[in-house]
């Protein structure tokens, strides 16, 4: 059954709703909570809550219990449902506040060979030698222990604004809806890595659809291209290795 959201609640800034979501006495954030806090933004806010927490370290098969729920809204947001519908036993499905909050506040660093390389190495590309901005170079000084996912999404809050509205629209919506249906299934299937791709390309598209901003959904689909680059390379690995194994069997064999 849908949620009520809070009065007024669709006023408050979006990093505002995830901190206070922190902050709640209870020990378990429900899905019913999430859906009551983010209001009319339900589509893109859950959906973006969901990918950030299917991207922390978790036992076989609990990327599952992020991917249902997401596929589920996505279906909706593809049919033109004007808020969230979830059945009565997805929305006491719960995870600990504490990890919650350690995924929003916690400050994540690139690795140090990544930090080494973005501020010493050149890129070649087309026979011309190419380095990092200054720009880019100050920030990743300036941060040597990263940045939290908190002060992230309040730096995008800044950047994003509405803007290319053919690629938020109605017609749009559905298309996105249905990409990220593939999205959630590829970061539910056990492959080694492949959750990282699928899980930043549905934070994209996300917040696309909060902030209504076409280039947020641009990006979504680079990142989606990618995740299915990525899965086609996975799957050509497994297949030569496959024909190699029956290779050496059917040697075996005679």
């Amino acid at each position: 059954m849908p949620a009520q959201p809070p009065p007024n609640d669709d006023l408050r800034r979006f990093s505002d709703v995830l901190e206070d979501l922190s902050h709640a006495p209870e020990s378990k954030l429900t899905m019913s909570e999430l859906v009551a806090s983010f209001g009319e933004r339900g589509f893109g806010a859950m959906i973006l809550i969901l990918s950030l927490l299917a991207l922390l370290p978790w036992p076989p098969g609990g990327k599952a219990v992020f991917a249902v729920p997401i596929i589920l809204m996505s279906l909706e947001l593809a049919f033109q449902r004007q808020s969230v519908w979830l059945p009565r036993w997805m929305l006491k499905a719960s995870v600990s506040r504490a990890a919650y909050t350690s995924l929003i506040a916690t400050p994540f660093a690139a690795p140090a060979r990544l930090r080494r390389w973005v501020l010493s190495a050149k890129v070649r590309i087309a026979g011309r030698r190419y380095i990092f901005s200054d720009g880019v170079r100050r920030a990743v000084r300036r941060r040597p222990n990263g940045v939290s996912v908190l002060k992230m999404v309040r730096a995008i809050e800044r950047l994003t604004r509405p803007r290319l509205p053919l690629l938020t629209g109605d017609v749009a919506d559905t298309f996105t809806g249905l990409v990220c249906v593939v999205l959630a299934l590829i970061m539910a299937l056990p492959i080694p890595f492949g959750d990282a791709l699928p899980g930043i390309a549905l934070v994209l598209f996300a917040l696309g659809m909060m902030q209504r901003d076409g280039v947020a959904i641009l990006l979504g689909v680079v990142a989606t291209a990618a995740s299915a680059l990525y899965l086609f390379l996975i799957w050509a690995t497994v297949v030569e290795v496959a024909q190699h194994v029956t290779g050496w069997f059917a040697k075996l064999l005679h």
